[in-house]
């Protein structure tokens, strides 16, 4: 039976322009994963757009990034 859960990792890229970036690292520890997922939350903070379409989709981001950081909750031992 195929897992409901979508695979979480982290990649790391660099580059003088989003264009010319090249990928130098990835991850699916899920303790960075979480890091780095809790402090993405942490940082945008729920703050209201002027932008209704703008809102909607910060409101959906975090909600995938608080549902990541649900299911990596329950993968700790």
């Amino acid at each position: 039976m195929a897992s409901s859960r979508a695979s979480t990792f982290i990649a790391i890229y660099r580059g003088r322009t989003a264009s010319d970036a090249r990928l130098v690292a990835i991850t699916s520890d899920p303790a960075i994963v979480a890091t780095v997922v809790g402090q993405m939350l942490a940082d945008q903070g729920d703050q209201p757009g002027d932008d209704p379409v703008v809102g909607a989709i910060e409101r959906a981001r975090r909600q995938g990034l608080r549902l990541i950081r649900h299911e990596l909750r329950d993968q700790r031992p």
